[in-house]
Order: structure tokens, then sequence, then C-alpha cells
């Protein structure tokens, strides 16, 4: 069964001061997503799921429903992420600050996910050789005792220069993963050249420069939508009234090896860059400039 790929595209954008999924960074103001749209469809998939906002539909609509259609084999759905879907017997707190996560916009996605599928950040760019290997694993994830599958980074190639940032750091073994810990305030040390983190709130730890971590590129069966309603009950029962905490998918991962479900890991040599803060916006019109004159994209992609 062809496997789709789901865009995570509702993030508020609150370090960066504005829209970033949809901000201009190529040479005709493609956005971070149209180089992910243009290396997934090299990479094999063939359905794109697009998660926003309810007050962004309508412009992913426009913008990328023509280029869509420009491929008669591509199909595509463009799904708003409501702040009351799901809730079963709870109601909305009205004075909910943040979107659920990135569980929740998996599950906004319920109707339209038919597949095993992918999931990635709209702003975080994860050059060809990820979703080649994302694609490869999904396409026999079915008839394999894999639960779920993740392409990782290593965290030296995920830092910005201008900021701390968060990341799932992975404890791999033997390319099975055994557990996330959300990481957050990650940051290169220039007075000792060490990266630095902080788990559990309170605990500063060091990093390893050459640690696994995930960036949300995520692979699952399509049963996975199931658990993951289960799990959000379960979330919602201990934190409807909390104004902010999110509902996140590294966290579900963990609870799927609780149950001995097996995840399995693969890391790739590929050049990762994203968009945190406003002041990273140069840097990566810079990178994408260089892999255009690399001929590793054309100047207008579509």
């Amino acid at each position: 069964m062809e496997p789709s790929l789901l865009i995570l595209a509702g993030g508020l954008g609150s370090r960066y001061g504005g829209l970033k999924q949809v901000d201009g960074f190529g040479p005709n103001k493609e956005a971070i997503l149209d180089y992910s749209i243009f290396d997934a469809m090299r990479g094999g998939f063939k359905k794109f799921i697009i998660l926003t906002t309810e007050e962004l539909t309508k412009y992913f609509e426009k913008k990328y429903i023509p280029i869509f259609k420009k491929f008669e084999n591509v199909r595509y759905d463009i799904v708003p992420q409501p702040m009351n879907y799901g809730l079963g017997n709870h109601n909305l707190p009205s004075n909910r600050i943040k979107p659920w996560g990135t569980g929740h916009a998996v599950i906004c996605c319920e109707n339209v996910i038919k597949e095993p599928f992918a999931t990635i950040n709209a702003d975080d760019f994860y050059g060809l050789g990820g979703y080649k290997q994302m694609y490869d694993m999904l396409i026999n994830i079915e008839d394999s005792n894999l639960s779920a599958c993740i392409v990782s980074y290593l965290i030296k190639n995920t830092l910005s220069k201008n900021g701390e940032v968060s990341r799932g750091v992975c404890n791999v073994d033997e390319k099975f993963l055994k557990g996330i810990k959300e990481t957050h305030k990650i940051k290169l040390d220039e007075n000792d050249n060490k990266i630095y983190g902080l788990q559990n709130e309170t605990d500063k730890i060091q990093i390893d420069q050459n640690q696994q971590v995930s960036m949300n590129l995520f692979g699952f069966r399509k049963s996975f939508v199931s658990h993951l309603k289960n799990e959000f009950e379960n979330f919602l029962n201990s934190n409807i009234n909390h104004l902010t905490k999110e509902f996140l998918l590294p966290e579900i991962l963990n609870s799927l090896i609780d149950e001995n479900k097996k995840i399995y890991v693969n890391n790739v040599n590929e050049e990762w860059f994203g968009i945190t803060f406003k002041e990273d916006k140069p840097e990566v019109i810079q990178k994408i400039n260089r892999l255009i004159k690399e001929n590793k994209y054309p100047v207008s992609l579509w």
C-alpha cells in the first residue's frame, strides 16, 4: 500500500515572530515546504496531507492545490486542526492558549489517513535522502514486525546559531528505539565547544555531538491513529484544563515502547536545516541558493 506524507503546518511560530511555515526562502519565494514536497515526490511519495490551522486552510488550498494538480498520480488533502476536534466528552477550556500538539494534529487527519504514513514539520528542510529512507521503510511496514520508524539526524547538524532549540533525544540500541527524551534549551556553548540541554525542566545535561535526535520525521502503520486516540483520551483526563501542555508524538512513541512494540531508527547522512528564529532566515536563504548552484534543485521548482 502506497504511504502518505502528513505535513504538520499548524504551529504558531512564536519564537519566529510570524508564520514561518508560509514564509519565502527560495529565489521565487518558495517556502521550505515547497522543497519538502519536491523532495518527497522524488523520494517516492504520491499522497500528501497538509495539516494546518483553520485560519491558514484557504492559503494552503490556493497555493498547493494548483501544484498538486500538475501531477496526474498525486493525491492530496488539506485538513484544518480545530481546537475542539476529538475532545469526546471534554469541553474545550475557553482560556486554552496553544493547539493540542502534533499527536492531536494526526488525529485531526483520521478521516483521510488510509495507509501507512510519515510525518514532517513544514518548517524543516530534511533533504532528499531522508524521504527516500522513510518511503522505503513505510512500503514494507505493514508486513513487518515494526510499529513505527524514525529517520534521525545528528544533533550537531540541527542547532541554531541564534538561540536555544528543543529536540527529541533518541536512545537507540542496535537500530531500535529504547526511548525519546524531550530536551529543551539546547545550544552549543562557544566557550568549551560542547552541547548542553535541559531535561525535566531543571536537569542540565551535556549531549554528545553525534547524538541521534528526532525531527518529527516519523513513520507509522495505519493503525497508529487508533492508538493515538486512546492515548489522547488518557491525556485529556489529566490535562484538559492545562493552558499549554501538548500531546506530542515523541511521548506516544514512548508509550509504544512500553507495550514492547518495535520502532526502527535509521540515521541519515543528509543536510538538515530549519527555521526557528527570525535571525535564521538569511542562513536558510544562503543554503538554498548554494544547493541550487550545486544543481541539486532547479531555480524554479514548479
